[in-house]
């Protein structure tokens, strides 16, 4: 599991995002957000293993981007985390870009 920055403005997330896992996965994207331009999108296509801890640290990560006034968006969202985020209401908080949703792996 990893966060990369693919260009200035583009981070990769790719792995499992797991209890075991989300901590520093977490820790590493809100070093690139906070240090990253104005509008940061985060591409999750390459996630493996997605529930309720990737949530979490979609809210987390959004936190951090409206502290360092940046706007970040979502996209390549796995189906079962686009399904727990439009259940818990957080589709609209979290500048999701559903039309690039794909299946989980």
């Amino acid at each position: 599991m990893a966060v990369v920055e693919v260009a200035p403005g583009e981070l990769k997330v790719s792995g499992a995002l797991t209890f075991a896992t989300v901590l520093e996965v977490r820790k590493q994207g809100e070093t690139l957000i906070a240090k990253g331009p104005d509008v940061i999108s985060i591409d999750f296509s390459d996630v493996t293993q997605s529930g309720s801890p990737a949530v979490s640290l979609m809210m987390c990560w959004l936190r951090v981007a409206n502290e360092s006034k940046r706007r970040i968006s979502y996209t390549g969202v796995p189906d079962l985390l686009q399904g727990i985020i439009d259940v818990s209401g957080l589709g609209e908080s979290l500048s999701l870009i559903s039309s690039q949703s794909k299946p989980a792996k």
